[in-house]
């Protein structure tokens, strides 16, 4: 046996041992660990995502996010995510369809090496003890960062359709990898399996949610505290965290249908949307209240008997815990990679979607008025499997993120057969 794997076992063993000294003692200091997570500022989801890791590890880690797509200036343009974000909101679908599908895949390619570079850098600044990845397209060039860095890397999806996030993963070299999907579906599990992705390392756990989600709710007083009507059916209206226009035309539509409803729309970062908002006229037996960006999504959400939305994965994601009966906004073509949300809410029978304005009002009335679908609903939402991200995310995060497990252990317990096999 060589000396540099005598050195190597001896050292690990060493460790161990100081880090169970470490552990049983009666000392309240403890090292503060370090994440690194990769973000963006397109949409809202990825956002969302990094702020549920930061309210789940709590003051156990020390997170610092960068945005490596807006370093990377395509073609010299800076905040290009702003650019996506815009577009979302004009309806430009089409175009970013086409986009996302045919240039950014050799965009992403022909700047492997500055990704590399811009991720490396960050973690030799910040020195992280794990890297998350929250986002698509940049993952094999980040995996070669940390791995070079001889750091563990945890892709963590926000979407069901993966072949935005699997793009050069065919090529992953990194030891140390793991990804959590929502579901195993042909779009994420078997997207992952053809990239040879192993097994043991795709964690089915459910898409990032914040707890709020899953908390038990007062809605009553939620109401009072929101100021919405306290006998009146409600009706959410939401269109992404961008908040697209195609809020506004269904805010239009629905608000002068008599159904004797509260109308809650969200606009999002949308300043004009919020405007023209609240100077719609709507009709005189509904009542409605306007939302920029807010943090009572999931209040919302609880006191709501019905919501309007897009295909998009995180709010469909939170909906599906708060266990509110969806109609999806299909009157348009949609972004690619959410196409396949609908099929999930629509496998599981806890909604429907709207392919043409006509069908708005005998939606809507069976949803909030005929009991007998209102059952149906209530019971398909008990064959939903419980998302398990919360109770299971800080786990993965510090068994990844403990010192052993970059000498090929996968847990803070001593692995005795890796020892030996080490030793043979």
């Amino acid at each position: 046996m060589s000396l540099v794997r005598i050195f190597t076992v001896l050292f690990a063993m060493c460790f161990f041992s100081m880090t169970l000294v470490a552990e049983d003692s009666s000392s309240s200091f403890k090292q503060q660990k370090k994440l690194l997570i990769l973000s963006s500022t397109g949409g809202g989801g990825h956002a969302a995502a990094a702020a549920t890791i930061r309210r789940v590890v709590g003051d156990e880690y020390a997170i610092h996010i960068i945005h490596p797509i807006d370093q990377l200036r395509i073609w010299s343009v800076p905040y290009a995510e702003r650019i996506y974000n815009q577009m979302l909101q004009s309806g430009w679908t089409r175009s970013m369809n086409f986009i996302v599908r045919h240039i950014a895949p050799h965009l992403f390619n022909t700047r492997e090496e500055k990704l590399e570079h811009i991720i490396g850098t960050a973690i030799e600044a910040f020195d992280p003890d794990l890297v998350v990845s929250l986002i698509p397209f940049v993952n094999y060039p980040a995996t070669e960062a940390a791995r070079v860095h001889n750091v563990p890397y945890l892709l963590i999806t926000t979407d069901n359709n993966l072949r935005n996030w699997v793009h050069g993963l065919e090529k992953l070299k990194h030891p140390q990898f793991k990804v959590t999907i929502g579901n195993d579906l042909p779009t994420s599990r078997d997207l992952l399996l053809e990239k040879n992705i192993p097994e043991e390392s795709i964690l089915t756990i459910g898409l990032p949610l914040r707890p709020e989600f899953i908390e038990v709710k007062d809605n009553a007083k939620i109401k009072q505290e929101l100021g919405i009507e306290p006998n009146k059916p409600v009706i959410l209206l939401m269109m992404g965290g961008a908040g697209g226009n195609k809020a506004f035309e269904y805010a239009k539509k629905v608000g002068r249908m008599d159904f004797s409803a509260h109308l809650v729309v969200v606009a999002g970062r949308n300043q004009k949307l919020f405007d023209d908002l609240n100077r719609l006229k709507i009709h005189y037996n509904n009542t409605m209240s306007v939302f920029g960006y807010t943090d009572r999504v999931a209040d919302l959400m609880a006191v709501a008997d019905v919501i309007i939305t897009k295909p998009g994965p995180g709010t469909i994601n939170e909906a599906l815990a708060m266990q509110l009966p969806m109609l999806i906004d299909n009157t348009e073509r949609s972004l690619f990679w959410e196409r396949v949300n609908v099929d999930v809410v629509l496998n599981y029978g806890v909604g429907e979607r709207i392919r043409h304005p006509d069908q708005i009002r005998g939606l809507l009335s069976s949803y909030l008025e005929d009991v007998g679908v209102q059952k149906a609903l209530k019971a398909a939402f008990t064959s939903v499997p419980p998302n398990r991200f919360n109770g299971t995310i800080k786990g993965i995060i510090d068994e990844m993120a403990s010192p052993l497990s970059r000498y090929g252990f996968k847990s803070t317990t001593l692995d005795q057969s890796r020892v030996a096999e080490v030793l043979d």
